[in-house]
């Protein structure tokens, strides 16, 4: 099931993906400015931005990633050491005979 955050992500990466795509073709068939002559490249621009964007997100995952991923091997390092120390004190609970069992229980 994906959450409302992931479908929002998803489009999110779309929608820069689309005007990644989008706007060399647009720019192909367009009309209305004269890019040479005053240098105004507005879907270039739009290019630009969105690859920024993409590349400020995705670098933004890597890195909460990366602190999930460390936070998860330090609990479980943490469990483990749990683990031991609680073996370590119950084996040092276990009573150590110090003198010989009654004469009757000798062999």
């Amino acid at each position: 099931m994906l959450h409302s955050g992931s479908v929002v992500r998803r489009l999110f990466i779309a929608s820069i993906i689309a005007t990644s795509l989008g706007a060399p073709v647009v720019e192909m068939f367009d009309r209305w400015d004269q890019t040479l002559q005053d240098g105004n490249d507005t879907e270039a621009n739009a290019v630009v931005a969105a690859l920024c964007i993409g590349v400020a997100f995705a670098i933004g995952t890597i890195v909460i990633a990366g602190r999930i991923r460390a936070l998860s091997l330090t609990s479980a390092w943490r469990f483990i050491a749990a683990r031991v120390a609680v073996h370590d004190v119950a084996s040092a609970l276990v009573p150590v005979p110090t003198a010989s069992p009654p004469t009757i229980l000798r062999v």
